[in-house]
């Protein structure tokens, strides 16, 4: 598996988290030739329709790569469609200008940023914007390879870990016949997400035990009418507190990822579209988790823009409201992931129960997952075919 660190342009994947790209508008490729399949080039004078195509008539899915990894398009979108939905509130200050954006750099960069956008969870989408958004990277990328004689289909697809049920995908072109003679490879981009702690997820979840006391007694350090003596409610079996220890660190990254806190925080003070676009997101995500929804944004911190607090919105993102860490409910990420990873190991979990105990057993669980996460990357593969 090859992987491409491309500059993501103007964006990261936590830029287009924060900014709901929701493009409606044109696509203008700001210069690439065809010409030689191994190299790039780019001016603000190229046209796609003046290209010389030469060797380009014929491009394998590792030339393809290449060419949409170190090629750029610029991309200009209105915001405006956000209008519709229920959680977004008008921004106090606008102009004609507030909801037109641009956005530009490598159309596999574009596309990695497309599958994040298009996050959800258990199959229900996060945010409302990432079919249009989608669609708008998938025209860029028809013109950045206009003049090759070889139908393409690509299909980028993020997950913090595999299989797991919070997920991403956004494709470009068209799927392959049955009969087509494929050429195929697969890539990774950098997704904005930082890396999970590996060490800190296997000793907490070695540790389950001695994690959750000292857990749930912060908890009820700042929150008095918490139980300090419960036991993680709503999993079978022995490995439920292992599955809240994972379920933490693994949302913590995502939580961050999602809302990174400093710029989040500077959205969240803002009187503008970046306020107003922040909130949404908020808002969004926690309703479509479940159990909860932030207060009024108007009258309630942390999204209030006089007590803007975005490490506490963060917090309650992943843990849920009044400091509460309720499994049975799943009504925040770190108790949501808890309860989807023994769905995403489940078969390899009944295999290691079958062959180990004690120790070794869990052990061999975390290693598996640990083994899994792909928080980081978005994979993407190419596919294309003759005509």
């Amino acid at each position: 598996m090859a992987r491409f660190d491309a500059e993501r342009g103007v964006s990261t994947v936590a830029d287009v988290a924060l900014a709901l790209l929701l493009i409606t508008a044109s696509v203008m490729i700001v210069g690439y030739t065809l010409a030689n399949t191994s190299t790039s080039s780019t001016g603000s004078d190229a046209a796609p329709a003046a290209h010389p195509h030469g060797d380009a008539d014929s491009l394998s899915a590792t030339q393809t790569t290449a060419v949409l990894s170190t090629s750029t398009v610029s991309i200009t979108y209105s915001l405006e469609a956000v209008t519709d939905e229920d959680a977004f509130s008008e921004p106090v200050i606008t102009n004609e200008q507030t909801y037109t954006r641009t956005d530009h750099g490598p159309p596999l960069g574009l596309l990695a940023d497309a599958a994040v956008t298009n996050h959800q969870l258990d199959g229900e989408p996060v945010l409302a914007y990432g079919e249009e958004y989608e669609a708008a990277i998938d025209w860029a990328i028809r013109h950045t390879l206009l003049g090759a004689e070889q139908n393409f289909y690509i299909v980028a697809t993020w997950e913090p870990y595999a299989n797991a049920s919070l997920n991403g995908t956004a494709t470009a072109g068209e799927r392959p016949p049955a009969t087509a003679d494929v050429s195929s490879t697969t890539t990774t981009v950098s997704s904005g997400f930082s890396e999970i702690g590996e060490d800190e997820l296997e000793s907490n979840w070695l540790a389950a035990d001695d994690w959750w006391d000292d857990w749930i007694d912060d908890v009820a350090d700042v929150h008095p009418a918490v139980d300090d003596s419960s036991d993680v409610p709503g999993l079978k079996g022995a490995d439920n507190k292992s599955y809240a220890a994972a379920g933490t660190v693994i949302g913590d990254e995502i939580v961050d990822g999602l809302f990174p806190p400093e710029s989040a925080q500077y959205a969240l003070e803002d009187q503008g579209i970046e306020r107003a676009l922040t909130v949404y997101h908020y808002k969004s995500m926690v309703d479509t988790i479940g159990e909860f929804s932030f207060r009024s944004a108007d009258t309630h911190r942390p999204l209030v823009r006089s007590e803007a607090r975005a490490e506490e919105a963060n917090r309650k993102v992943l843990v849920g409201q009044e400091g509460g860490y309720d499994v049975t409910d799943a009504d925040a990420l770190a108790a949501w992931i808890a309860a989807d990873i023994p769905q995403a190991f489940a078969e390899e979990f009944d295999t290691i129960d079958e062959r180990y105990d004690g120790t070794e057993r869990d052990e061999r669980k975390v290693e598996t997952v640990v083994d899994a996460l792909a928080t980081e990357d978005v994979t993407i593969t190419i596919q294309t075919w003759d005509e």
